[in-house]
């Protein structure tokens, strides 16, 4: 899948916020920050380990905590701004 990014800001430690796109396709995620991100575009199934699928779309906002593990399956390319704490 293909998959861009711009980094906007950098602070101290892991402190970070950007822009990242990524076109159609599954992945996994395992964090190891804290992520916030809002959709600006696309659309996406999220699939946390042992959990229940949810959508997350266009106008939407999440966070993904520390230690979260899953599954992204990207239906429409994303683009997303994404504060990592």
């Amino acid at each position: 899948m293909r998959t861009a990014g711009k980094v906007l800001w950098k602070g101290d430690g892991n402190l970070e916020a950007g822009l990242w796109e990524c076109d159609p396709g599954p992945s996994r995620w395992l964090f190891e920050t804290n992520e916030s991100i809002t959709m600006f575009s696309g659309l996406m199934l999220v699939t946390e380990d042992g959990g229940q699928a949810y959508e997350i779309k266009a106008g939407d906002s999440a966070v993904f905590p520390k230690g979260w593990s899953g599954t992204w399956d990207i239906r429409e390319t994303v683009f997303k701004f994404y504060t990592a704490f």
